[in-house]
């Protein structure tokens, strides 16, 4: 079996190994070593971060390609989500009719099943919605949220690999919703959300694991109603989402919230949209239309801000920039910690023996280099 070993300034865990190589052999990761090691071909990449390969939990698109309206162009997305050092990842569809569900998810589960020669892995599928506050929206259709539905939720669980559900808890019966859900091992996370503090501090007792896009959509951080985002705060083990362009949170909330949460419970996600990547003009999301005008997506019709264009070697450079973290932090916020969250933390998100062998090859400037997933260079091609 052939081998290959990267060698440059090594991301592990905890520290930066200025000299060091990861060894590849037949997609996993074979050894990781300070020292030069015996191998049938070695890649150098001097002053430049090896790293484990970014996930990333919530695309609803990006270049041009929606995942809900578009669903058969979905490996062509992860051919392309791989330039952004993205290596898995999951296609995110907001609240939506039934119809759309029923002709999306199962492309979503034939690629999670076959996967994209040349691309990033589709782990499953994130519904974000419909089981969320109406008036907690956002971007989604008022038309299509829908109260705690056990029958349609449970229709969509059989059609694809669902690896992460967003709901508002505080919705009657979206308790029915949790157990369902984590009972088949789907992450549940509280998001477009109006819960107060004691309620949401309840759930995160139970089954539900995380917060998405922590800030956004949801009851807000108020000094005498703390609200979902201070639930998140002071319980002790709640993942959460966050969208580090600097215009969904202020650089300084990001940075109060590193300081809280720390980088073994806040994570790195883009929500980004078709416009990312892509110049101004318009897009879908999924049944909505959006104008990308400068670098902010907004519905046409309300001017509400949908998504992001974000990528997520932008995140990793920006969560750097906002929080002063150490490039080992910032990993584990890109890799790590959503691997941890949706039960793949024992295969990815790390450069350890036996893990997948997806990593990404940062350049001095946070750019990125090379990618590799399962072993193979995905990028450049």
């Amino acid at each position: 079996m052939s081998t290959v070993a990267l060698w440059g300034s090594i991301v592990t865990d905890y520290e930066v190994w200025l000299g060091g190589a990861v060894l590849l052999e037949g997609g996993t990761i074979e050894d990781v070593s300070r020292e030069p090691l015996e191998v049938n071909e070695v890649h150098e990449y001097p002053d430049h971060y090896v790293l484990p390969g970014f996930l990333d939990l919530q695309v609803n698109g990006s270049f041009g390609v929606d995942v809900a309206a578009e669903p058969g162009r979905l490996a062509e997305l992860s051919k392309k989500l791989v330039a952004t050092g993205t290596t898995s990842y999951l296609p995110t569809l907001i609240s939506s009719p039934p119809t759309l569900y029923r002709e999306a998810l199962p492309k979503v589960a034939d690629l999670a099943r076959e996967g994209a020669s040349g691309g990033a892995q589709v782990l499953g599928a994130h519904l974000e919605g419909p089981f969320i506050n109406e008036e907690k929206k956002g971007a989604h259709p008022a038309e299509h949220v829908s109260p705690p539905d056990p029958g349609l939720l449970n229709e969509l669980l059989d059609v694809v690999p669902v690896r992460m559900l967003t709901l508002a808890p505080e919705l009657g019966g979206a308790a029915d919703l949790v157990r369902m859900a984590g009972g088949r091992g789907v992450a549940v996370s509280a998001g477009h959300s109006d819960a107060p503090f004691e309620l949401a501090y309840e759930v995160f007792d139970g089954e539900v694991a995380g917060v998405t896009h922590l800030f956004n959509a949801m009851s807000p951080l108020h000094h005498r109603e703390p609200g979902l985002p201070g639930a998140a705060f002071a319980h002790p083990r709640v993942f959460c989402s966050l969208i580090a362009d600097g215009r969904h949170v202020h650089p300084e909330v990001v940075a109060l919230a590193f300081r809280v949460l720390g980088p073994d419970r806040l994570y790195l996600v883009t929500d980004a949209i078709a416009a990312a990547g892509m110049e101004p003009g318009e897009y879908s999301l999924a049944t909505r239309r959006i104008r990308l005008d400068e670098h902010v997506p907004r519905l046409l019709e309300s001017g509400e801000i949908a998504g992001s264009v974000l990528a997520m070697n932008e995140a990793f450079r920006n969560i750097l920039a906002f929080t002063g973290c150490t490039i080992p932090e910032a990993a584990r916020m890109a890799a790590a910690t959503p691997a941890r969250l949706t039960g793949e933390g024992e295969r990815k998100g790390r450069l350890a023996p036996g893990y997948d062998a997806d990593i990404t090859v940062l350049r001095p400037d946070l750019s990125v280099e090379a990618v590799y997933n399962a072993g193979s260079r995905v990028y450049p091609a």
